[in-house]
């Protein structure tokens, strides 16, 4: 039932909604562009896997490349494809395995893939084989540390080489990641970085080392270490979580220069009184100890909202806190209203924002639920309209149906 521009916006705004504030991005993208460099030649991939954490891909790697990455990264080809089929002709890396029957779309797009694993190469050479010289591009990627996805250093020199030998491929950089980038205690950090050099410069004699090498996270990112070692190579770093204005950890707090990205926001669908040893929700898990106004909320876990919220988060109104009482349900979720004055149904409700006016932030929800906020805003589910602002005006409107842009 796709409609307008202004029927989908209309629509989104009337009932639970994301509120995605490019600006905010763009400065994010900006301020650490600004800050990794350093020598004047360093690359910044935005990493906008996960429909860019929740945030919306395509415009959020739109906004990027405008700010000044220069790359973008995925976790699969499919994620690539849909960032291509929008226009988007920026670099773009596959950082995770992929998915090998769609190793042609990827070399037809442009894309960039992973070979992390020594047998990876095995499984897509019958498809190689009738592709023009050159036309996949492959990084390597070395597990220093991790113990997930990556060649061993021991590994590295036999697969680079094989890389290197495959008429098809254009083996053009080298790559770790982090597994401990965001603690304070920097020992492993350091050490993996001492690993990943080793390996690179163990490649070198057979010229098997690539000129663009890369391995900081956000929180490595932040910590804006650079190993002497590789000051002679094109050094990309690779920001996620704090390009939307979040801390990798407590021990790696985002600065003050960056900005909270998304707002989630609802209406209020129903309001009525619990009257005192009423219980509300499945398993009446809140029961009232004295009557209390409460508000039903058209939000859910069918949305994103965790159900281990459920008598534990909190959501805010009039800038005013107002604690989730029952359980959360796929659909629905009921709030403790009775501090709000003359609360009527469609009065807006915010699930997640920055802080301020008492608001629920991802970390604050993560802290609730032992996770991480990571895992917040990734949960937003496609059923929650994107709204993209711009200038405080609405640019973009993503819902069910689609994208639908501004005209």
């Amino acid at each position: 039932m796709a409609g307008s521009f202004a029927e989908r916006l209309v629509s989104a705004v009337a009932g639970t909604h994301a509120v995605i504030n490019l600006d905010a991005y763009a400065s994010n993208v900006q301020v650490m562009r600004n800050r990794l460099r350093k020598r004047g030649d360093e690359l910044m991939m935005a990493v906008v896997k996960a429909n860019a954490y929740g945030h919306g891909a395509v415009m959020c790697a739109r906004t990027a490349i405008d700010a000044g990455a220069d790359w973008l990264g995925v976790a699969r080809i499919e994620e690539a494809l849909q960032l291509r089929n929008h226009g988007i002709t920026a670099p773009i890396l596959v950082l995770g395995p992929f998915n090998p029957t769609l190793i042609h779309k990827a070399a037809e797009n442009d894309i960039t893939v992973t070979i992390g694993a020594p047998d990876a190469l095995d499984r897509i050479l019958p498809a190689l084989e009738d592709m023009p010289d050159n036309s996949l591009n492959v990084h390597l990627k070395i597990d220093t540390g991790m113990r997930r996805f990556g060649v061993m250093p021991e590994e590295a020199a036999e697969v680079a080489r094989e890389l290197s030998e495959t008429p098809a491929i254009r083996y053009s950089g080298i790559f770790t990641h982090f597994a401990t980038a965001d603690s304070e205690d920097e020992s492993f950090l350091i050490e993996q970085q001492k690993r990943f050099v080793e390996t690179i410069y163990e490649l070198i004699p057979e010229g098997l080392a690539p000129q663009l090498v890369h391995f900081s996270n956000s929180a490595a990112s932040l910590r804006g270490t650079l190993p002497d070692e590789l000051q002679h190579f094109t050094v990309m770093y690779r920001p996620g979580l704090a390009l939307y204005g979040m801390s990798p950890s407590g021990d790696v707090p985002i600065p003050k220069e960056f900005h909270r990205v998304v707002t989630v926001k609802t209406r209020l669908g129903r309001v009525f009184k619990l009257q005192r040893n009423e219980g509300v929700s499945y398993g009446l898990s809140h029961v009232a100890s004295a009557p209390t106004m409460c508000g039903t909320l058209p939000i859910g876990y069918g949305d994103g909202l965790n159900r281990l919220l459920s008598n534990r988060g909190w959501m805010s109104m009039q800038g005013r806190r107002c604690p989730i009482i029952g359980r959360v349900c796929m659909d629905q979720t009921v709030i403790d209203i009775n501090t709000i004055s003359n609360p009527q149904s469609g009065d807006e409700v915010i699930v997640l924002g920055d802080g301020r006016a008492n608001t629920m932030t991802p970390e604050d929800a993560a802290a609730k639920i032992d996770t991480i906020n990571y895992e917040v805003t990734t949960a937003i589910l496609p059923r929650v309209p994107r709204i993209f602002m711009s200038y405080e005006e609405v640019v973009a409107v993503e819902d069910l149906d689609g994208l639908v842009e501004r005209g």
